[in-house]
């Protein structure tokens, strides 16, 4: 077994290194490195569909990227699989048509939302909120190998650090379960499930809490941060004793209102949250806000960059502000220098440095309704999906987007060199979770 202290996984000088994970998530409605040498600084980005990457003067001749991006169209129930060619374009190798297993799971509708994968990644497991499933596939060959009905709103499905178990995020019934994973016989049980709002510890908050829905998680070496919500009226943190299954620490929205995306520091000691809202929402209006906290004690950072001393803090006094509304995924480049955020509505972002914090760059443009991110492991590109004309999931104001898909950005220059859309006139086509498995 390949034991790993977080989610994300990256291949660097042709070495597997333990890194972290995604992040991101539902919306209103509750369905729910590093440098890049690709285009010139002066190339104008598009939003136009293409199979074909803009010319590039300094291109060099061969590329030996090798890497597999999985886009999950949660509006056709699609899993699209790309590998990049040595003159960067994107071919797509494969289409999972989750339809094409009615014979085998009892769904209508899918809707596959997020997708993680183990360690080594051997496996991926996919969680669909349309169809109260976790769907776990041998990446090698695109197999399913276990079903498991998971729950209505099953959001987010992650493999713990030691790969033995997927714990799983079940907004509609307000639940974390956990399967027992044995990937030798690749078997797969669901053994646990803890209510939160039934929980000891969330019961003790028991006047701020008028649900608790789990939405996202990432792992450090002990816990994971399970955010709340969808909505930010529904926002807080759980956090987890991932090998215990039982609560460690709960903060309400009043302290703390995340209800988006996870991520773990690569070195285990912070954690990253982001809070979002569309600017039409009532009574808050937009929210675009991001959280740092330290792993040791729970306690958030404030943004001078010091740790609150106690449990006494307000949401506003540890709030970052993400330049934009609905803030949402983010990813760090392979060498950890730099952190991406998002944000839905806007389609900008930000850059920040990890080791101190501060806001370094900013994105101009992920495309239209822009939201999971995932980098390539050889640190050119990252990968963002953008959402449909029709989005399943997210407040509608805020997910709607033009062309489904997602974005090609370069690192380095900050910029979309292309978008791909493989059923771009298809208006129920909608593109929410991604991955990156490298070969």
């Amino acid at each position: 077994m390949v034991d790993h202290t977080t989610r994300r996984r990256f291949l660097q000088s042709g070495a597997v290194v333990t890194g972290i994970a995604l992040a991101g998530c539902a919306g209103e409605d509750g369905n729910g490195d590093g440098n890049g040498n690709g285009a010139d600084p002066t190339d104008e980005p598009t939003d136009e569909p293409t199979d074909e990457p803009e010319e590039t003067e300094d291109a060099p001749a061969s590329y030996d990227a090798s890497y597999e991006v999985w886009a999950l169209d949660q509006g056709t129930d699609i899993i699209y699989t790309y590998e990049p060619t040595e003159d960067r374009e994107f071919e797509i190798t494969d289409e999972i048509v989750l339809d094409d297993l009615d014979d085998i799971i009892e769904a209508s509708d899918y809707v596959p939302h997020m997708i993680d994968f183990t360690a080594d990644y051997e496996y991926a497991a996919v969680a669909c909120t349309g169809g109260a499933q976790t769907l776990v596939f041998r990446t090698a060959d695109h197999e399913l190998v276990a079903a498991l009905d998971t729950g209505a709103g099953s959001h987010f499905a992650g493999f713990t650090p030691d790969d033995q178990y997927i714990h799983v995020d079940v907004i509609g019934e307000g639940s974390i379960k956990r399967i027992d994973a044995n990937l030798e016989d690749e078997a797969f049980e669901i053994t646990e499930t803890i209510e939160l709002i039934e929980a000891d510890a969330v019961q003790d908050h028991e006047d701020e809490f008028e649900s608790a829905n789990p939405i996202c998680h990432d792992y450090t070496g002990e816990y994971s941060y399970h955010t709340l919500g969808p909505s930010v009226d529904g926002a807080g943190l759980v956090v987890f004793d991932w090998e215990g299954f039982e609560i460690e620490k709960v903060y309400s929205k009043e302290q703390l209102r995340t209800n988006c995306g996870t991520m773990a520091h690569p070195n285990g000691d912070k954690f990253y949250l982001t809070a979002g809202a569309p600017s039409n929402h009532e009574p808050t209006g937009g929210v675009g806000e991001y959280y740092i906290l330290d792993t040791e004690d729970h306690r958030p950072y404030d943004p001078d960059g010091n740790v609150v001393d106690s449990d006494d803090f307000e949401t506003e006094s540890v709030s970052r502000d993400s330049d934009g509304y609905d803030a949402h995924g983010f990813w760090f480049t392979p060498d950890n220098d730099e952190l991406w955020v998002l944000n839905r509505e806007t389609d900008n972002g930000l850059v920040l440095d990890p080791e101190t914090d501060e806001v370094i760059d900013t994105i101009d443009d992920y495309g239209p309704a822009p939201d999971i991110i995932w980098g390539s492991p050889d640190g050119e590109y990252m990968f963002v999906t953008l959402r449909g004309p029709q989005p399943q999931s997210g407040d509608p104001h805020a997910a709607e987007g033009e062309i489904p898909g997602f974005s090609v950005m370069n690192v380095e220059t900050r910029e979309q060199e292309q978008v791909i859309a493989p059923d771009a006139e298809n208006e129920d086509s909608d593109f929410h979770g991604i991955g990156v498995r490298p070969l």
